[in-house]
């Protein structure tokens, strides 16, 4: 009588990864500009905004976990490009939360 749940812990490190690396270049926009990155905050958003949306879409669509997690973990290293990887916390979490997506499997019961 057990329903087969949706991965849990890798969805939930894919948006923390997408809002630690959406959130670096809002608070580091002026230090990154500096160095000429200057459309970092663009860049930053939009890659941790895209990995909001792969972590929910992996919690939502748990058949699709594999391959979301395979995105996230790309949208997580061309981070470092944009947004400085958030500060290597945004990639590191991306990579693991996508390594525990693509390592997910559902519950044979």
């Amino acid at each position: 009588m057990g329903t087969s749940r949706g991965p849990v812990a890798g969805p939930f490190v894919v948006v923390l990864a997408g809002v630690v690396i959406g959130a670096v270049p809002l608070l580091l926009g002026d230090v990154l500009a500096i160095f000429g990155a200057d459309g970092a905050p663009t860049v930053g958003l939009g890659i941790g905004g895209a990995l909001v949306v792969v972590g929910v879409a992996a919690s939502l669509l748990p058949s699709f976990t594999t391959e979301l997690g395979v995105v996230a973990i790309v949208l997580s290293l061309l981070s470092v490009f944009g947004a400085l990887g958030g500060l290597l916390v945004g990639l590191l979490l991306g990579v693991v939360g996508g390594s525990l997506c693509v390592a997910w499997q559902p519950s044979a019961g």
